[in-house]
């Protein structure tokens, strides 16, 4: 495998972690699913096995709930033509109430959370999907609850 060949799998594998955080944000669970294998897993606290545990889960997230998922530090590491890993800091911002349901910004005191997913990346007949997404929370605000799968 060339360098450029290596570029398009690490460019096509970041676009599949900055869609899934557009996807949860905005609500778009379907799309989530499509993100991963049929078999995949998202484990963000509570273990999701399967594209339909998926959907199901992230459907039972509060509607009034607001978050929004900031990705730096993204990094691919292609193992081979149809296999990579990855990692992506999370920087979580979320607030559970009415407000969250209006068009105004929430006043709030900082973020959720910090974090990392950690992902296995294959290749599809169609591109890339994620294998699985591991998220590992390094520092939570004390206020705040536990990280489910379903919150997430």
């Amino acid at each position: 495998m060339d360098d450029a060949e290596r570029r398009i799998i690490q460019q096509d594998c970041e676009a599949l972690s900055v869609a899934y955080a557009r996807a949860i944000d905005f609500r778009d669970y379907d799309e989530i699913a499509n993100l991963f294998v049929e078999e995949g897993i998202l484990d963000a606290g509570v273990r999701l096995e399967g594209k339909t545990a998926i959907t199901a889960s992230l459907k039972r997230r509060p509607d009034e709930l607001r978050s929004r998922h900031v990705l730096t530090n993204i990094f691919t590491n292609v193992i081979n033509r149809d296999e990579a890993n990855g990692i992506s800091y999370l920087t979580l911002y979320r607030h559970v109430g009415p407000e969250s349901t209006r068009s105004e910004p929430i006043k709030f005191d900082g973020p959720f959370g910090i974090g990392h997913y950690q992902d296995l990346f294959v290749r599809v007949g169609d591109g890339w999907r994620f294998k699985s997404r591991v998220l590992h929370m390094a520092f939570q605000r004390g206020d705040a609850k536990a990280v489910s799968g379903k919150d997430n």
